[in-house]
């Protein structure tokens, strides 16, 4: 840890937090809370001390995400993460990386073990191969935004805007294949109401489309604050 900047006061659980939060890269301290199971004054505490020993950045959030908390290069050496990157948010992506976030904090507490964007994309970098995402008719590859991990692995995606039909059915062909592979499962969509009509429609021209379940982001989301009409 960092040159004695009261890094004596950091718990082994305060070290599995920080590890969460250096996973999922942009995090609000509602999936903090949510992911540590902690009120607010344990939360607020907790990171206190993490920002004071130098391993987190806290920064304002954008709209009704509320203050978000950011690991910075030397809390990933403290939680043993090095090889994932620093976030660097931006306004045009916040708000999905607060979303997806939150889903991952709960599905955890709900005892899954999940793969965030930036997770999945270190794997696949070590290797050498797109082991967790879909192949497009057009040769490209589509990264989900988190993995359920299992036999097979579930995939889920956070939709919070529209996407033109060419676009989603697209997305859609991969994710067929990766099922008909046997790659995964299931694929999970989770949406915003705006985003929802488009994805539906779009499931519904694909000839597995009971491999791929909707379901609103408000019932993961909604009671954290999170606008999800749109990004």
């Amino acid at each position: 840890m960092p040159g004695g900047r009261r890094t004596d006061r950091i718990s082994q659980r305060d070290l599995e937090v920080l590890e969460f939060v250096a996973r999922f890269g942009v995090v609000p301290r509602e999936a903090v809370a949510i992911w540590a199971g902690t009120a607010r004054a344990v939360t607020a505490a907790r990171e206190r001390r993490l920002r004071e020993a130098g391993l987190i950045e806290v920064r304002p959030g954008f709209g009704a995400t509320g203050r978000i908390v950011i690991c910075k290069r030397a809390g990933l050496r403290a939680c043993c993460r090095e090889e994932l990157p620093t976030p660097r948010p931006s306004p045009a992506t916040l708000v999905h990386s607060v979303a997806c976030a939150h889903v991952g904090a709960q599905l955890e507490r709900d005892g899954h073990r999940v793969l965030s964007e930036y997770e999945i994309a270190t794997r696949e970098q070590a290797e050498r191969k797109r082991i967790y995402s879909a192949r497009t008719r057009d040769g490209r590859h589509h990264r989900p935004d988190l993995v359920v991990l299992g036999d097979p692995p579930e995939a889920i995606e956070v939709e919070l805007s529209d996407k033109s039909n060419r676009r989603l059915d697209g997305i859609f062909r991969g994710w067929c294949l990766a099922i008909a592979e046997k790659r995964f499962g299931r694929v999970r969509y989770l949406c915003s109401p705006k985003a929802m009509p488009y994805v539906t429609r779009a499931v519904e021209r694909m000839p597995v489309s009971d491999r791929i379940e909707i379901e609103r982001l408000e019932k993961r989301v909604g009671r954290c604050g999170i606008r999800t009409t749109g990004d």
